[in-house]
């Protein structure tokens, strides 16, 4: 049984906002770095749990929808 499910897509300014109410200034290249490696840790997480290719996981290590 395979189930796709898709990571919600997380903006810059979203992460921007969520540093700044915990009372840090953060860049959006800094917002877009924390994005990127939060992004790949969550795909090596799927990956050690569920395996390449489940839970919309592309052959190239990338989400499907990101």
């Amino acid at each position: 049984m395979s189930h796709k499910h898709e990571l919600k897509k997380v903006s810059p300014e979203e992460v921007m906002e969520y540093f700044r109410s915990e009372g840090m200034e953060i860049t959006k290249e800094e917002a877009e770095l924390i994005i990127e490696f939060l992004s790949s840790l969550t795909l090596m997480v799927i990956e050690q749990y569920f395996g390449k290719n489940e839970g919309g996981v592309t052959s190239n290590n990338k989400p499907a929808n990101l």
